[in-house]
């Protein structure tokens, strides 16, 4: 794995969350922001911005659980089979067909064909309407 990642991916988004612009340090530190892979490294994905989203601890694992998905436009959907009481308006409903954070260049914006693995792969559609 690149241990650059990480850095590199938190960087063009601004270190906040793309879904929620959860943004919280400690001092200098960032607390609970992660660089997700969008295709997965053990999938063959690759470690590049464009592989990339800077997402906090709690939409990193709805991401990689197929909880939600970016579609088409950079859109959040969000699956059909999510449920729940507390939490799903916050964590998921309130984003459905909302548009991720840009990065700081489209140089670095998703590639069509990792998101596409992504819905394909790992998200539990239909997505919501």
């Amino acid at each position: 794995r690149d241990p650059d990642f990480r850095r590199r991916v938190l960087t063009v988004y601004e270190r906040r969350c793309v879904v929620c612009g959860f943004d919280v340090r400690l001092g200098d530190v960032l607390i609970a922001l992660e660089a997700a892979h969008i295709k997965w490294h053990q999938a063959g994905g690759p470690a590049t911005e464009s592989n990339g989203l800077a997402l906090c601890t709690m939409h990193h694992k709805l991401f990689d659980r197929g909880a939600f998905t970016v579609g088409p436009e950079r859109r959040i959907l969000v699956a059909e089979d999510a449920n729940g009481s507390r939490g799903l308006e916050d964590w998921l409903l309130a984003f459905q067909g909302q548009a991720i954070g840009a990065p700081v260049s489209d140089q670095y914006a998703p590639e069509e064909s990792v998101l596409n693995w992504h819905r394909t792969q790992v998200f539990h559609g239909p997505a919501r309407v």
